[in-house]
């Protein structure tokens, strides 16, 4: 965790101290601060939940209410409330207006759980809008990542982490999340063929899926984690981060989603690591993947899907690995 995320979650826990013989309201608010700043591991993400939370404590009683009155009257106010643009003529967007909500929801669901708050959570009440699936994210050039991935300076430990983290993130199609929660003990490294398959043990739907890397790959990854903590693969505990910090703030800390997502805007240009998802998807079209093996490797499932496609989702190689580290220079 980032100093600032420390100092949010350490004055969170005297905010906590100090409310115990208080309000339940405020108790419920501090508390639910610090675990989402210990959770999050993020000082942005934990301030934005404390500025939504706030403003919306505002609105509420600019109208004689608080965070704990009526549900009716919360909904009705939390769906104006999150509707609101500071540009009149624009209207919010509807994965910002969701997202308010959902930050809200947050709040109402630990408190209820803490038996901080009675009732309902008022914020089920408020219908969600529709969002257009991905709607800002966009399949990048291979001819671009191809540059920008050589223009990474491999000589330097950042450069090194950085280079083999978008490689892992482009030829996997994984989700920023699943990234960041790379650990140790979910790589396993074939003697036979000297490749490293990753198991994504926290993958969305609870799924457990796995990637087999090129033996390129996995040797600069190898490589980098031999780098970082100046052993043997074998020899490291199952739960050390695969993708480490270098700051000077929190150096050997994991990286966060929103360090991740920093290295993505610094390194390829582009803020939303979901891009690297789609340019992997067109990548295995354009290499003569099938929808169904495409779907497969990017885990979207349902009930209409076929028992190939949950066969081939078992599947640790993939069959356009090569052709998709050829399009981006990494063979």
């Amino acid at each position: 965790m980032s100093d600032a995320a420390n100092n949010n979650a350490s004055n969170s826990t005297t905010e906590i101290i100090s409310l115990l013989q208080g309000s339940t309201l405020e108790l419920a608010l501090a508390a639910w601060l610090a675990a989402k700043s210990k959770r999050s591991n993020s000082a942005k993400t934990a301030h934005a939940y404390r500025e939504t939370i706030q403003q919306f404590r505002a609105a509420l009683q600019k109208s004689g209410l608080d965070l704990d009155g009526p549900s009716a009257a919360l909904a009705l106010v939390a769906q104006e409330w999150a509707g609101w643009s500071a540009t009149p003529d624009k209207q919010v967007e509807a994965a910002t207006y969701n997202q308010r909500l959902a930050i809200l929801s947050s709040f109402y669901n630990y408190a209820r759980k803490q038996g901080l708050l009675n009732g309902e959570n008022p914020i089920g009440r408020v219908e969600r809008r529709p969002v257009q699936s991905y709607a800002q994210a966009h399949a990048l050039e291979y001819s671009e990542v191809k540059a920008r991935l050589a223009a990474i300076d491999r000589t330097l430990p950042e450069g090194k982490r950085d280079h083999v983290l978008l490689s892992v993130a482009i030829q996997t199609g994984r989700r920023l999340s699943e990234l960041a929660s790379l650990r140790r003990g979910d790589l396993h490294l074939s003697s036979d063929t000297g490749k490293i398959t990753l198991h994504w043990r926290r993958t969305k739907g609870g799924k457990t899926m796995s990637d087999t890397l090129t033996p390129t790959t996995s040797r600069a990854l190898l490589e980098y984690l031999s780098a970082q903590y100046g052993t043997e693969l074998g020899t490291l505990p199952k739960d050390a981060p695969v993708w480490v910090s270098r700051s000077r703030r929190n150096p050997g800390e994991a990286l966060g989603i929103q360090a991740i997502a920093d290295i993505c805007q610094r390194r390829l240009g582009v803020s939303k690591v979901h891009s690297l998802r789609h340019t992997f998807a067109r990548a295995m079209e354009d290499a003569g993947a099938k929808v169904s093996d495409i779907q497969a490797r990017l885990g979207h499932t349902n009930l209409a899907t076929t028992g190939r496609y949950l066969a081939a989702l078992k599947k640790a190689e993939n069959q356009h690995s090569e052709a998709l580290a050829k399009l981006f220079g990494l063979e």
